[in-house]
């Protein structure tokens, strides 16, 4: 196996860990207020402390990294994501369950800045964007069908519902331990120690590996002036990002509950359906094209596509006898519920298409800035993203009771448009272009 793919597998394994305890809290929270008689508001905080937990873990591990190297931090982010979601399974209140989440979330946090820099920094530029899609998209939509498939099997087995969260939960530390050994052996990526820390033992291990002579240039600027060179992409990046997980986290936390409860779905089926006949064709659908076309037009066109079908599930909602059918109970059910869940599916294909496989890959800023200050930008650019969508997903079921949810769904169509436009206006081509590019523009400018 050559020595990108052993990355690509490797961080993928920690991103399968970061899909499965993101998406399995979704599962796992109806049963988790029977259990716990929790507020719509607790549940809304303990939801979202995986996503605080993030924003915290973000800034020191992105700093780290920049500092100490990537090699070092990695299996420490899977470790952390390992206890807390073993803590979780124990947790007797909210109070200790929000602390286990926030465990959790530290170790996810870390992950989002380490795994996309490595796998950015170790595979070639004819082919990193593929990559880093089955990395992340791929994996992460991998990790959700799991965490589906342990609440069914636990169902199946006919086990109390105080058990069956515990479980489902739980479970999540079996993938993120099993990589923990992996993530160690791992090496240092060739970017940094090319172009910042320059290690001699380091540099023969991967040159063996790569079987050539890796090139030293390093990055002369210093740190702060290289960082707010770069800040301009930075903002730009967290920005897109921000703006896609509001719709994005609030749909995976609570589309097994209050999209699928609307549909008259189970959160389980609601998972298999929405992963199988639009999450994976549409991550397909990217690997293909995304090194042949490019990042921006697959985003704007996922954009696109986006804002036109949550406009579409908005109308439904809104004013259902525009399409011939009623609602009951606040709930579309028969045909206007499978009208419903065809928007939905049409609007989560073209969200995987461009928008999920890219912006949701954290490809973004990796790819913008330079070697020195790249760690340092994604901390940034998850922090700002991780805490905003917390707050977010803490007000979505307050939100939800007071806009209801059509009004929720047509704002989240706006803000797709929104996001296809500040990529047309701000964010540049990176397909078969090297990391490096933009310093040297940079350095050129400086010059």
């Amino acid at each position: 196996m050559n020595y990108s793919w052993k990355n690509v597998i490797v961080s993928g394994m920690g991103v399968f860990t970061d899909g499965y305890n993101l998406y399995s809290i979704s599962l796992a929270s109806y049963f988790i207020v029977l259990s716990l008689s929790l507020t719509k508001l607790e549940l809304g905080v303990m939801i979202a402390g995986s996503y605080y937990g993030a924003a915290v873990a973000a800034i020191a591990f992105g700093f780290l990294a920049d500092r100490l190297g990537r090699k070092k931090l990695y299996g420490i982010d899977v470790t952390l994501a390992g206890i807390g979601a073993i803590a979780q399974a124990f947790s007797q209140n909210f109070p200790e369950l929000l602390v286990s989440r926030l465990i959790l979330g530290m170790g996810i946090g870390a992950d989002y800045v380490l795994s996309p820099i490595i796998v950015a920094e170790n595979v070639p530029a004819k082919s990193r964007g593929k990559m880093m899609v089955i990395t992340f998209a791929v994996m992460w939509g991998l990790g959700a069908v799991l965490a589906a498939f342990v609440e069914q099997v636990a169902l199946m087995a006919h086990l109390p519902y105080d058990v069956v969260w515990r479980l489902v939960l739980g479970f999540g530390a079996v993938p993120a331990l099993s990589v923990v050994v992996l993530r160690r052996k791992i090496y240092e990526t060739l970017m940094f120690l090319s172009r910042v820390k320059p290690v001699k033992e380091e540099l023969r291990r991967v040159e063996r590996e790569l079987g050539q002579t890796v090139k030293v240039e390093k990055d002369m600027l210093p740190f702060a002036k290289r960082l707010a060179s770069s800040m301009a992409f930075i903002v730009a990046s967290a920005v897109l990002w921000l703006l896609y997980d509001i719709y994005s986290s609030t749909f995976a936390i609570y589309g097994p509950i209050t999209i699928a409860q609307n549909l008259g779905l189970s959160p389980i089926a609601f998972t298999y359906v929405a992963q199988f006949f639009a999450g994976i064709p549409g991550q397909l659908i990217c690997i293909a094209l995304i090194d042949r076309i490019g990042r921006r037009p697959l985003i704007v066109t996922g954009y696109a596509g986006v804002s036109l079908w949550l406009f579409m599930y908005a109308l439904l909602l809104l004013n259902p006898r525009l399409f011939g059918v009623s609602l009951h109970n606040g709930e579309l059910v028969g045909f206007g519920a499978e009208l419903g869940f065809t928007f939905y599916l049409l609007n989560y294909l073209f969200s995987a298409m461009g928008p999920a496989s890219i912006i949701g890959s954290a490809m973004v800023t990796p790819e913008l800035v330079p070697t020195k200050v790249r760690g340092t930008g994604q901390s940034i650019t998850v922090g700002v993203d991780r805490l905003a969508a917390a707050l977010n997903i803490s007000a979505f079921p307050e939100l939800v009771s007071s806009l209801g949810l059509g009004w929720m769904v047509g704002i989240f169509a706006g803000i797709a448009l929104l996001s296809s436009i500040i990529t047309i206006l701000f964010i540049p081509e990176m397909k078969e272009k090297p990391l490096e590019v933009w310093e040297s523009a940079q350095n050129k400018q400086g010059a």
